[in-house]
């Protein structure tokens, strides 16, 4: 079974431990313990930040952070959603010796039905950034319905998700 549990000091150190495989280390912008920084400075700021351990059966086999802000980039001016306020993923990992086994897709599942209860606030959009490289986190994306934007900084690519459509039902056992 998969869950989302808050990062404590229990299981922070076994979170910033997680690691991607070597071909992977590219796709991954910061690490984990970085995002967890970033969380305590966002929330410092008031802007929500939630970091999440994602768990397997009690192991801890990855970690995913999302956000809650003004979607107000300058690339993101000609867009319908510029300036709204919107759900951002932060960071997303599975650690490489459990990949392969559906856990990503199950937590990423479990992060977006919490998005839709609005717990920060109200949004239309939720908005991530991927590797243009990683094609298996594209694909992940697109299989939620999340579109490309054609916006591109450095080498990620902003996919976007009108929120309320197409709702998945996999079953997160």
């Amino acid at each position: 079974m998969i869950e989302l549990r808050k990062i404590t000091g229990d299981n922070i150190d076994e979170v910033i431990a997680l690691e991607v495989g070597e071909s992977q280390k590219e796709f991954i912008e910061t690490t984990n313990l970085r995002s967890i920084a970033d969380a305590y400075v966002l929330n410092a700021d008031g802007e929500p930040a939630i970091p999440f351990a994602i768990y397997a059966d009690g192991v801890v086999v990855g970690f995913l952070m999302y956000t809650y802000d003004i979607l107000d980039h300058e690339t993101f001016e000609n867009e319908d959603f510029y300036k709204e306020m919107g759900y951002f993923v932060w960071h997303m990992m599975i650690d490489k010796r459990y990949q392969g086994k559906r856990y990503g897709k199950l937590a990423f599942e479990k992060m977006l039905i919490d998005i839709e209860t609005m717990p920060y606030g109200n949004s239309e959009y939720v908005a991530l950034f991927y590797h243009t490289r990683n094609v298996k986190a594209k694909t992940l994306y697109a299989s939620f319905d999340f579109v490309d934007t054609g916006i591109i900084q450095g080498n990620s690519m902003l996919a976007i998700k009108k929120l309320g459509e197409n709702q998945h039902n996999i079953q997160c056992n």
